[in-house]
Parts: C-alpha cells; structure tokens; sequence
C-alpha cells in the first residue's frame, strides 16, 4: 500500500527550465491527502531553495542536502552534520586541485557559504542565501555537506580520489551539473528515506521514489517500487524497479502518479510544451 512519494527534483520532478506543472501536481496533492498519502521532496539541494521553488504546493516533506536534513511539516525532523575537522581537511584537499575548481560551497544550518573568489562560479538559481567568507574553514556552522563544482572531465577522477582518501568518514557522489556533494559516510537519500519513514511510522517498502541520478541510486534501490526517469543515466535505471513512460520535460512523474491510482489529471491541468 503507497503511504508516501519521494521525487528528487531536478531532472525528475521539474522539467529542464526547473519548472513544473503547478495546477496538474496541486490537483495530485489534494488527492493524496485525502487518501492518507504524503509527498517529500528528496534532493542534494538546500532546504530554502526547495522550498523557494515549490512554494506553491503543500508538500509534506523536505529531504534535502542528499538526506542530512530533514523538515517535516515546517519542522526538523533529523539533522546530520559533518565535523569541522573532516571539513576541513577536505577543503584543504580540494584547494589542490588549482584550475579545475570552479568553486565549493559549504551548506550550512544557517546559510551557505563560499569565499569571495568562487562567487561569479555560484548558480544563483541554487544559491540565494549565501554567504561570502575570507576562509570558509573559520565558518562556526552546523555543516550538513560541501559541494565541489568541477571541469566535468574531472568529475569521475575527484569523486573516487575524495571516497578513497575520506571514504571513513564521508561520501561523495555526483550530483549533477558538473558538481560532486560530500556528505556523512552513513547519510544518502536512502538513508534520509528511512529516517522519513521512521517518523510517519511505515516502512520503506510503503515508499515509491523517483530519480535520475546516481545520488537517487539508494533510494530508489531501497523504496517498495522504484521509478527512473526515461532521461535517467543507465546506472541509475538498473537501480530502479521501472522506467517512466515519459521524461522529466513530459511530466513523467505526474503521469505515473496517474497511472499508479488510475487518475487523469493531464486532460484538465495540460500544460504548453
């Protein structure tokens, strides 16, 4: 029986201009609810972006930062934080990588933060409350994950050189836009998941989850049934238990909402392509 809906967001829920069918998905919701069903949103990405970018619907949850940090209903639900030590032996690391390091952010429980040299790197869509620092490792901050912007031939080479030399303590995986997101060694989407589901009193396999990338792979891996997006990477199609029918830019996780409690939404709400 479905008691909860996971969907990371970019490249799954919204479409490639990062929007989505308000009225369509809104329509959803109500009737979720009225079925005792709840939707978190699940993504790499801060608490107030997604919550910026969903404004407009009543979404019952937030797993963000790849599942540090979770707010339910408004309020924290569980918060994972890396230590400033790790922290900060990582960007020392990463400060050697000279020219192929666009830029690091730290993700912090009050802000996120940069260094001034880094900040006409930043995508502004992502980051609005961000902070500018003389030396990120003197930020006093609860820091749930650092994100390292990289040239996307260095991608694969950092992610492996990060697990290989922090690999007991952190983990770090793609994300992304030419991005890699560092994390607690224990804490993924799937991770958060079970946390979200400990709250709500279910159990994971009560679950379906949506995602395109290699950070929903555990996730989608661990949910009762498991959807990648027709534009997903392959590995991460092997992770899940199905393909939508449709992309990310065709509504794909609205139409299989549809087709999961045999509704049709898509007539009346239709959206220009």
């Amino acid at each position: 029986m479905i008691k909860l809906i996971a969907s990371d967001i970019d490249g799954t829920f919204f479409d490639d201009q990062h929007e989505y069918n308000h009225e369509r998905f809104n329509q959803q919701l109500k009737l979720l609810h009225q079925q005792g069903v709840k939707f978190a949103i699940a993504s790499g990405n801060y608490l107030g972006h997604l919550q910026r970018v969903v404004q407009y619907s009543p979404v019952d949850a937030f797993v963000s930062e790849n599942g540090a940090h979770i707010v339910v209903d408004g309020e924290e639900a569980y918060a994972s934080y890396l230590s400033k030590d790790t922290v900060n032996l990582i960007i020392e690391d990463l400060q050697k990588l000279g020219d192929n390091l666009k830029a690091f952010i730290l993700s912090g429980e009050k802000a996120t933060y940069t260094e001034a040299k880094y900040e006409s790197a930043l995508d502004k869509y992502y980051i609005h409350n961000y902070k500018l620092v003389d030396d990120v490792k003197k930020v006093n901050d609860g820091i749930f994950k650092v994100n390292v912007s990289l040239n996307n031939d260095k991608l694969d080479e950092v992610e492996q050189r990060l697990n290989d030399q922090f690999g007991g303590k952190v983990h770090a995986t793609a994300s992304g836009f030419g991005s890699i997101d560092i994390i607690a060694k224990e804490v993924n989407k799937s991770f958060g998941l079970q946390k979200l589901a400990d709250h709500y009193g279910i159990s994971l396999q009560d679950v379906v989850s949506f995602g395109d990338n290699s950070n929903d792979d555990e996730m989608l891996q661990e949910s009762g049934l498991s959807y990648a997006m027709k534009n997903a990477k392959q590995s991460t199609k092997d992770a899940a238990d199905k393909i939508t029918k449709l992309d990310n830019n065709h509504e794909g996780v609205l139409n299989t909402i549809d087709s999961l409690f045999d509704w049709d939404t898509s007539e009346k709400y239709q959206k220009s392509y």
